[in-house]
C-alpha cells in the first residue's frame, strides 16, 4: 500500500503542485482511506519529503554510482546527460518536482530546503573538480552553467540531439577550456 500511495502522491504533486495537492486527492488516487495514508505518512509534508526528496537523492546517487571511477570530467558529464535521458517517467517527475521546489516555484517548506542543501553539496563537488581541471575561473564557471543546462535539458525537454551531438558539444567545451 505504501508504494501505491507514493505513486499516487507523485502524480498528484506533479499535476497540482505541493500547495494545491490535498491529502484527500492523494488518498482517492491511491484508493485508500485517509487513516491508511496518515498511518504510512504522518503528513503531506512528510509524504512529499519521501516521494520527492528521498527519491531525488536516491536516483541522483544511482546515476553517480553507475559512473566508472577515474573517467575524465567530459566523460562523466556525458554519461550523466545520457543517464538522465534514459530515466523512466516517474523518475522524470521526481526530478521535475525537485527542480520546481529548488527554484522556488513550488515552495514545499523543509523539503525545498533539503533539496537545495543536497544540490549545493553536489554543485560544490562539481565546482571543485572543474576548478582542478580548468585554469581560468571564468571558463570554469561557464562550463558549470552549461553543464547544468545540459542536465536539465536532458530531463525536462526533448532537445532532439543525437548522442553524438551531445558528445561533440562537450568536446568543443572541454577543448576550449583546455585552451583558455
Amino acid at each position: 500500500m505504501k508504494e501505491k500511495i507514493k505513486t499516487a502522491a507523485l502524480s498528484v504533486f506533479d499535476e497540482k503542485g505541493f500547495h494545491q495537492a490535498s491529502i484527500r486527492d492523494i488518498a482517492a488516487r491511491a484508493e485508500c482511506s485517509l487513516p491508511t495514508l496518515y498511518y504510512h505518512y504522518g503528513s503531506k509534508e512528510l509524504l512529499y519529503e519521501e516521494v520527492v526528496c528521498g527519491s531525488y537523492r536516491q536516483i541522483s546517487e544511482q546515476i553517480s554510482d553507475q559512473i566508472p571511477e577515474g573517467l575524465p570530467l567530459r566523460d562523466v558529464w556525458f554519461f550523466s546527460v545520457m543517464q538522465r535521458r534514459l530515466l523512466e517517467d516517474d523518475d522524470r517527475r521526481v526530478f521535475r518536482l525537485a527542480h520546481k521546489a529548488m527554484l522556488g516555484l513550488d515552495n514545499a517548506g523543509a523539503a525545498s530546503e533539503k533539496l537545495m542543501a543536497y544540490e549545493a553539496e553536489r554543485r560544490a563537488a562539481d565546482k571543485k573538480r572543474v576548478m582542478e581541471e580548468v585554469a581560468d575561473p571564468a571558463f570554469a564557471r561557464l562550463l558549470l552553467r552549461v553543464s547544468e543546462q545540459m542536465l536539465l535539458s536532458a530531463l525536462l525537454e526533448d532537445d532532439g540531439l543525437a548522442q553524438e551531438d551531445i558528445r561533440r558539444e562537450l568536446d568543443i567545451l572541454f577543448d576550449a577550456a583546455g585552451k583558455a
